[in-house]
């Protein structure tokens, strides 16, 4: 018999100025260093708009949720079933990797593809998710499966 949840978990994501803080702080620090090196200066402008467009680009995808393949809900049904809903409306069933980090105010789930679905090359966005006030009681839930329910290792 396999095992179930009382309840399902359901998470709607929401931007996160904290991550968008950081995100920031990364790429100033980032750009400043690279500013101060004694290298040509074309090289220099090349290294830093290539951090800048790759900061952008992960502040548009993990903070804002702006992008068409930013994850928009999280939900684990009461088998224990992990879905994720994008921005377009694709709903994926990934696998769970042991890399994922799990802390009381972080969830960092690292993502691949089930073998039945071969969207992409084995390989989902990875899931960024703080705690906040409004859906403590789900992230809860969601650390409490991340830890001990028993997750497929294909």
């Amino acid at each position: 018999m396999k095992a179930q949840f009382n309840q399902s978990i359901d998470i709607t994501l929401k931007p996160t100025l904290l991550l968008l803080g950081l995100l920031l702080s990364i790429t100033i620090v980032s750009a400043t260093i690279i500013a101060t090196i004694p290298i040509i200066f074309s090289l220099k402008l090349v290294i830093i708009a290539l951090i800048v467009f790759a900061s952008l680009y992960y502040i548009l995808r993990d903070c804002l949720l702006l992008l068409p393949w930013s994850w928009q809900r999280v939900v684990v049904n009461h088998l224990g079933e992990l879905r994720l809903t994008n921005q377009q409306g694709q709903q994926f069933s990934p696998k769970v990797h042991a890399s994922s980090y799990v802390h009381s105010q972080l969830i960092v789930l690292n993502l691949a593809d089930n073998t039945s679905q071969k969207r992409f090359i084995n390989h989902l966005p990875s899931l960024i998710l703080f705690l906040n006030a409004t859906n403590a009681e789900q992230h809860r839930l969601l650390r409490v499966w991340l830890r001990w329910w028993k997750h497929t290792n294909d």
